[in-house]
């Protein structure tokens, strides 16, 4: 930050107004994403193709009314937008058809830096992760289907990124 000794705010102070006006750093990030595509998933091989590592996906219910993603965490969206193909077939539902829930994350730190000597620094540094306490909802249960009914847990979401977090450092630098 320009304060102290041949910085643009206080280029004159010296000694101990040196030492506390100068050695400042200020640093932030922020990162805005919207939601990541996700796909429903049946969570079985309906198909009977015989892959086991890859679920199928169900068919869009054409009876369905209403919103399919309902961005409620718990539920993002809504299981009954879906129907169980019928056994041996594929269903019509698309890769990446819904979209997930965004992130908004603010980081920030201020650093002060304080000459022990020539070659000797100490640094005093204040660190905040996710400053605005924002809630970031990790991805909700994408497998709509137990067997041949709803699933209890389908586009339910669990767990969220860690809350605000604070964390102080001394460091030595030579």
């Amino acid at each position: 930050m320009p304060f102290g000794n041949g910085q643009r705010f206080g280029s004159g102070a010296g000694g101990f107004l040196n030492q506390l006006i100068g050695g400042w750093q200020w640093n932030g990030i922020l990162n805005a994403q919207g939601g990541f595509p996700l796909t429903p998933l049946i969570g079985s091989n309906n198909s009977g193709t015989g892959d086991t590592n890859v679920s199928d996906v169900p068919n869009w219910n054409p009876d369905f009314k209403g919103p399919v993603v309902l961005k409620d965490p718990n539920q993002w969206f809504d299981p009954h937008a879906f129907t169980l193909p019928t056994a041996g077939t594929f269903g019509n539902v698309s890769r990446g058809s819904i979209t997930g829930p965004g992130l908004v994350n603010v980081d920030t730190s201020l650093f002060k830096r304080f000459k022990v000597n020539e070659r000797l620094n100490v640094q005093l540094r204040v660190e905040v992760f996710n400053i605005l306490n924002h809630t970031n909802l990790f991805y909700p249960n994408d497998i709509v289907f137990a067997g041949s009914n709803y699933s209890q847990t389908a586009g339910q979401i669990t767990a969220a990124a860690p809350s605000r977090q604070l964390q102080l450092a001394l460091k030595l630098l030579f």
